[in-house]
């Protein structure tokens, strides 16, 4: 099997997982350079790693690379992307690509003048659970969906689990909102659990976002604590017009319309407490192709995203387009706005993006190696 062979622009907590990856799953990967702006950050790298580092862009791609991901921070993305289509090599780009609306109609302008190849690395619909609930949808359990609601991920992650679970596509949206604060104790980090009990203010935003086809997402989230908390958890509802799907237990009619209680098994690592397999009625939804690396379902979806830059590289299919991405953000801009005045509707408008010629409303499958 040929290699995948990918540089990494940043040295942040995304780049050094993605540079896991590939040092993990050596036989597949091969992490060709890792950019660095700073001389001493590179050489306290290069002290604990075997792989090249570069202070250049020219640099970094002189080691042939395959594809860039580009793992910065958000500021710097516009940028960066900029600077990379004039090399005409093909990006696999965290989210998100811009952080207002200008940016994102320019650099949608110029990838398409460049016919630039870009990918964005939206992992959430590749988690092992959500890969399951979308499979159940598209089996029929629930009939056709027509509403959800979601605390489950942030600003434009929470928009693509929307989209995609919804199966709305580019339709356009009006969007009504309000930010609440309440105080919560801080239980948990990055860096590990926390007890002394740190009392923070929290922002808890609320969303109600009608698309044109009359199905409605009922979203809210608490960004800066929901992720990692003891005693806060997230939460997906979703409903159709022949069942529902709360959490890990579903509710659904036999074709006789008799009522069938269901509920997802999640089978998992005991150690790192990664996904092994997901079943629903007797039925395997999932099985984790990486087991044996014992990755966390974040570390496999983002596995995904960069078999599926290999993909896209090979056959042109996207895993999740550039046009995603960016509509995507979009949302997510007018979803801020709708805060600054609450219950007063803020509408979308058709994006340059939304006109591209290969978008669907479903997932492009990714393949699992």
């Amino acid at each position: 099997m040929t290699k995948i062979r990918y540089a990494i622009i940043g040295n942040g907590f995304r780049a050094m997982a993605f540079l896991r990856i590939g040092l993990v799953l050596s036989a597949q990967f091969e992490v060709t350079s890792v950019f660095f702006r700073n001389k001493e950050k590179a050489a306290e790298f290069s002290q604990t790693h075997s792989v090249p580092t570069a202070l250049t862009i020219k640099e970094c791609l002189s080691t042939n690379p395959d594809f860039v991901v580009i793992a910065i921070g958000r500021d710097g993305n516009p940028e960066m992307v900029k600077q990379l289509i004039s090399y005409g090599i093909p990006m696999l780009v965290e989210t998100p690509p811009a952080m207002n609306l200008n940016d994102l109609h320019s650099l949608w302008d110029i990838s398409i003048k460049q016919n630039a190849k870009i990918q964005i690395a939206e992992q959430y619909f590749l988690q092992p659970l959500y890969e399951a609930k979308l499979k159940a949808l598209k089996k029929g359990i629930l009939g056709e969906v027509h509403n959800l609601s979601i605390s489950w991920a942030h600003d434009y992650h929470g928009v693509s689990l929307i989209r995609r679970l919804l199966g709305v596509g580019f339709e356009k949206a009006q969007i009504n909102g309000k930010n609440f604060q309440f105080p919560v104790t801080i239980t948990d980090s990055r860096d590990g659990i926390k007890t002394d009990g740190e009392v923070v203010m929290a922002d808890r935003s609320r969303y109600t976002i009608e698309f044109e086809s009359g199905k409605v997402a009922f979203y809210d989230f608490a960004s800066n604590v929901q992720y990692r908390s003891k005693i806060r958890t997230r939460h997906l509802n979703i409903q159709g017009v022949r069942g529902e799907m709360d959490d890990d237990i579903v509710r659904s009619l036999t074709k006789d319309n008799q009522p069938l209680v269901q509920t997802f098994q999640i089978t998992q690592d005991i150690n790192t407490l990664s996904t092994y397999s997901i079943n629903l009625g007797g039925e395997c939804l999932y099985r984790n192709p990486f087991a044996r690396e014992r990755f966390t379902d974040d570390e496999v979806a983002m596995l995904r995203c960069l078999l599926g830059m290999k993909e896209y590289l090979l056959t042109g299919n996207s895993f999740y387009s550039f046009a995603e991405g960016c509509q995507d953000n979009y949302f997510f801009l007018l979803m801020q706005e709708a805060l600054k005045q609450p219950y007063v509707a803020v509408k979308t408008e058709v994006q340059p993006w939304n006109q591209a010629k290969k978008i669907t409303k479903g997932a492009v499958p990714v393949p699992l190696g």
